[in-house]
């Protein structure tokens, strides 16, 4: 066989493979509608802090990027905590390279009751490098910054977007 018409017998070799094992994409076929609906039902509550703020807006966003207005079905709650710390020392004993670490802990909470329907955590981790010049080391903080909340906000959507699925499914 040539590897011209191996590589195009891989994608469906594999396609069969993952029918025939239960795999379903999350957006795709007959529950894409509904789960998109679900999606922008969910009321992201405000987060503290400019990091929780960044969380907020990509979530925002992604649940809702039309911006259609809905009846909230769910209230997702969100707590992150971001610390700094040093993570290689000169010579002269002051910080090279900083760590920041940002994790979140997220409930998913339906309006009309008080239990939590799904409860999840994400975690970031962002290392940058602290040079001479003081402004170099505020935008690699905030550029740190910005990544972990996107890294955040993307693990949350991926385990609310598969809850969201399977209940649509139900």
């Amino acid at each position: 066989m040539s590897s011209a018409r191996r590589n195009r017998a891989i994608p469906v070799a594999l396609a069969l493979l993952l029918s025939g094992c239960g795999f379903h994409p999350l957006y795709g076929g007959a529950h894409e509608v509904q789960a998109d609906a679900a999606l922008a039902a969910i009321h992201v509550e405000p987060i503290a802090d400019r990091i929780g703020q960044l969380v907020a807006n990509e979530l925002r966003d992604t649940f809702n990027p039309t911006g259609v207005t809905v009846e909230p079905r769910y209230n997702l709650r969100v707590r992150v905590n971001a610390s700094h710390s040093d993570l290689a020392i000169r010579r002269d004993g002051t910080a090279s390279r900083e760590l920041y670490v940002a994790s979140a802990g997220f409930q998913l909470v339906p309006v009309t009751a008080g239990a939590p329907s799904l409860s999840g955590s994400a975690r970031s981790n962002s290392s940058y490098d602290i040079g001479e010049n003081e402004y170099s080391v505020v935008v690699a903080n905030d550029d740190a910054q910005t990544r972990a909340a996107q890294d955040i906000a993307q693990q949350i959507t991926l385990q609310v977007g598969l809850f969201v699925h399977q209940q649509a499914a139900k």
